[in-house]
């Protein structure tokens, strides 16, 4: 089973309740929304890429004023974004070809997914594209250079070795037992985080030279950096992008 297909049919089954009754509306997520309803003028045309169920971002901002679209790759997190959210524009579709026309948006942005994205420098270029002139372009990003988030990241690709398999196999058994949470068999590392670096060089091999980097820090604030560096104590990089 590919990323995609895991993300389309698997995983949604834990993020269709989990976004909200776990995570929540979080500080994190306030100052995102803050951020942009600061930027971008009330009543534009809004893009949430992997938008779920709508809960809590494009929520927010809809009730703000804006018009907002969403897209996602699983039908079941469209479905009940329909169902909660039915002011929201939702569809069902893949970032990498986002079925928009070029420069439909004011601004088009995605959290907390980006590594989930096989091909996260195509999913940038299409947010792009769909964003109109002088629009915005927002997304986060997991930094590869920070060292919790690299270990959890080869943490995660041992586990889909053989040693990891069987241990993997043997929780899987005694949860079944136990009648104690859910069994997942799948051995996919669906999650993967990026080296910053490698998306400056695409930002500005591709002509988008204009961006800024965000970092969250540990109280949920949000802090612009001019350089563009490792910046491995951070977990958390936001890309800001100025489309000229």
């Amino acid at each position: 089973m590919d990323r995609k297909l895991y993300m389309k049919e698997i995983y949604p089954k834990y993020w269709i309740t989990a976004r909200e009754k776990i995570y929540g509306f979080s500080e994190y997520d306030k100052n995102v929304c803050r951020y942009l309803h600061d930027r971008v003028p009330s009543g534009e045309k809004l893009l949430e890429v992997a938008v779920g169920t709508g809960y809590p971002i494009a929520d927010f901002l809809q009730k703000a004023g804006y018009s907002l679209y969403g897209i996602d790759i699983s039908s079941a997190l469209i479905q009940k974004c329909r169902q909660i959210n039915p002011d929201i524009n939702c569809v069902i579709g893949d970032v990498e070809h986002l079925p928009y026309p070029d420069g439909y948006f004011s601004c088009s942005y995605c959290f907390h997914s980006t590594w989930y994205f096989p091909n996260l420098a195509r999913a940038i270029d299409e947010m792009l594209r769909v964003t109109r002139s002088s629009g915005l372009v927002v997304f986060d990003t997991q930094n590869r250079n920070a060292k919790n988030i690299d270990a959890a990241y080869r943490r995660r690709l041992a586990a889909t070795r053989t040693a990891g398999k069987v241990i993997r196999y043997g929780k899987n058994v005694a949860k079944i037992i136990l009648r104690h949470g859910t069994p997942q068999w799948h051995s996919v590392v669906y999650e993967v985080p990026t080296y910053p670096e490698t998306l400056y060089k695409h930002l500005e091999h591709s002509g988008f030279a204009d961006f800024q980097v965000m970092v969250a820090r540990d109280d949920h604030s949000l802090e612009l950096r001019d350089e563009r560096k490792p910046l491995s104590e951070f977990d958390r990089l936001i890309f800001v992008i100025n489309k000229n």
